[in-house]
């Protein structure tokens, strides 16, 4: 069912993908503080686009930075108030425009009687399109506005439905950590797009992201798809991620030798309440606790479970703790075992220097798959941080400059590859289905 006047975001009549005159591709999405965003298919260079006036922006100079600006963004829009092109002025003169590339329209589907709605993208012409349904991360702002990957793909002709997840944005539903639930959705989303008119219903794919990362994959085991691409994704349980990123924590200010022992053994008794739900763990924990609470590093773990156990008595963490725990999350997932029994294609796009997803575990648990047999290939961008994010770095703090060389490219690209291999080919192990 299509909707209309469901959208009411600020600017959201200019947000899509855009081709300029010499083909290069241009995605305008939100960004924070009422900004917007522009990021390019085959530059890694990314700024926001300040407001003017209702279809006038400024360019900033840098990846997050005002001022000084480098340009002017002026829509042209239609009587619908959506924009139809785009003009790209420099300072220094000269200028350039760009013509939306595709369709935008609202769609509503449903699973067990909760509403979930979608931003369908779809290409120029009739098609029927592969298309592929992307499955965002953890956070609750809605994927239908915030999702940009999906504005490369429409340009180079496949269909995109990107859907606020269930208790954000117009959908409806409980906002959960259940990955079950959410692969319950996306695989929903998969049997709606499959049956759109205009669709190739033998070319859907899925593409998650973070937290994605885990759900895609799963939604996979439950529906047929055609491809998983996952970005900033990881194999390992949330318990692991957990323990993973407070070690890294403790590598950047250099906790070594017996230091960082002690630290991973509190870490992990820490962790393993945590993922309990606060039932459990508590005489191993308070021994540690009462051991390693006047520690140095302690500190280095400031704001992290550990700092708030070991700050707050055992009462308190059990009155106010079950209110701040993930709702649904098991913390024992192991998205691996779910990924060696699927006979699916997938490409998985991993940031070296990840901080929010690290990856240590999560590369050779899958280049040992794809060693075996499975169709899997494994990318993995170097001097990059979550959501594929070039950095520099000074001492241990981190400013954002872009996004990975080649990432945004290499996404088509391994979609478009996945698209036209005829699955009958695929071999894979004994298992894999």
């Amino acid at each position: 069912m299509l909707l209309s006047g469901c959208d009411s975001a600020p600017a959201a009549g200019v947000l899509g993908a855009y081709r300029f005159e010499d083909g290069s591709v241009i995605s305008i999405r939100p960004s924070v503080d009422n900004t917007l965003r522009y990021r390019r298919l085959a530059d890694p260079a990314s700024s926001r686009l300040y407001p003017v006036t209702e279809t006038e922006y400024r360019v900033g100079s840098g990846f997050s930075d005002p001022e000084p600006s480098t340009a002017t963004v002026r829509f042209t829009m239609d009587g619908g108030g959506i924009a139809g092109s785009l003009e790209w002025i420099p300072d220094g003169g000269g200028g350039m425009r760009a013509t939306r590339v595709g369709r935008e329209q609202w769609v509503r589907f449903e699973r067990d009687g909760t509403e979930l709605v979608g931003r369908l993208h779809t290409p120029t012409g009739e098609g029927p399109h592969p298309a592929m349904v992307l499955v965002h991360g953890s956070g609750d702002t809605p994927g239908s506005h915030w999702l940009y990957n999906g504005d490369f793909m429409v340009a180079n002709g496949i269909a995109v439905l990107a859907y606020d997840k269930r208790g954000t944005g117009q959908s409806g539903g409980e906002f959960t950590f259940d990955f079950h639930e959410l692969a319950r959705d996306a695989a929903a989303a998969v049997a709606f797009l499959r049956g759109m008119p205009g669709i190739r219903g033998d070319a859907v794919g899925l593409a998650g992201y973070s937290q994605g990362g885990w759900v895609a994959p799963l939604a996979a085991s439950m529906t047929p798809v055609r491809f998983v691409l996952v970005s900033c994704g990881m194999l390992d349980s949330p318990a692991q991620e957990a323990r993973m990123e407070m070690g890294l924590l403790l590598d950047r200010e250099g906790v070594v030798g017996t230091d960082r022992t002690a630290a991973d053994s509190l870490v992990a008794a820490a962790v393993a309440v945590v993922a309990s739900e606060l039932e459990s763990g508590w005489d191993e924990f308070q021994e540690l606790r009462d051991r390693y609470g006047d520690a140095p590093w302690l500190r280095h773990l400031s704001g992290t479970p550990v700092d708030q156990l070991v700050r707050y008595p055992r009462w308190l963490v059990g009155l106010i703790g079950p209110r701040q725990l993930p709702e649904g999350l098991r913390w024992d997932y192991d998205s691996g075992q779910v990924v060696e029994t699927l006979c699916v294609p997938m490409t998985w796009f991993l940031a070296d220097s990840d901080q929010s997803a690290p990856n240590a575990l999560t590369i050779p648990r899958l280049q040992a798959l794809s060693a075996s047999g499975f169709p899997i290939e494994v990318r993995v961008f170097t001097g990059a941080d979550h959501s594929m994010l070039a950095f520099e770095e000074e001492g241990r703090a981190r400013s954002y400059t872009g996004y990975a060389t080649g990432y945004h490219q290499a996404e088509v690209e391994a979609a478009l590859k996945w698209i036209d291999t005829d699955p009958d080919t695929l071999q894979c192990p004994p298992g894999g289905v």
